[in-house]
């Protein structure tokens, strides 16, 4: 994607591409060793490591490789986090999404509403059908906000995630878009989901 990547506006949160003045709290954020636990990424030595994550944000955005967002406070516009899609395979429609969040910013909501905006943008202007997260099963927070936006499990990736000498498995979560914009006219309509014929929603 040429240019910069479109400002996402949510109620408390907006998502914007990173800038060089995110660097010290993202690097204050990613130094913290329970947010980077079950990330592929080994944590900044630096500030400087941090202003090269930017950069490559940056290339492999006009790569069309991973659209990468800094989730900001719609208040202050102070970086919370972030929230990209990698392995993006425009023929196949396909995507996957990776969240993380400074701990301060841990139980606000700040992780589903960005989640929602990125798919709002992913299955909208992308016209992407499938978004995937791999979740590792031990990150129980991961799990219960994709739940929360409609994800479902497709099953268990085993031994599919590799960090400090370690192999864990994951669990697959994915949203398909015909799903996701059912659920966001529930939502807009206050509409209940429809019972099946079991009495099970």
């Amino acid at each position: 994607m040429q240019g910069s990547l479109p400002v996402l506006m949510g109620r408390r949160v907006l998502l914007r591409e990173p800038r060089e003045d995110d660097v010290v709290p993202l690097f204050e954020y990613s130094s913290d060793p329970d947010v980077t636990r079950f990330l592929a990424f080994a944590p900044p030595a630096s500030p400087d490591d941090t202003l090269y994550f930017i950069a490559k944000c940056h290339e492999h955005r006009e790569q069309d490789r991973e659209y990468v967002y800094v989730i900001a406070g719609v208040a202050d516009d102070r970086a919370m986090g972030i929230i990209g899609l990698r392995h993006i395979d425009q023929p196949m429609r396909t995507a996957q999404i990776g969240t993380w969040l400074g701990r301060a910013f841990w139980s606000t909501g700040a992780n589903v509403e960005a989640k929602q905006l990125l798919l709002d943008f992913s299955f909208g202007p992308l016209s992407l059908h499938r978004i995937e997260a791999r979740i590792a099963v031990d990150n129980h927070r991961s799990r219960r906000a994709f739940e929360r936006i409609g994800g479902r499990r497709e099953g268990l990736l085993r031994e599919s995630f590799f960090k400090d000498g370690v192999y864990h498995d994951q669990d697959l979560f994915v949203v398909l878009t015909h799903e996701w914009r059912s659920r966001r006219q529930r939502e807009l309509t206050g509409r209940p989901r429809q019972a099946s014929k079991d009495g099970h929603r």
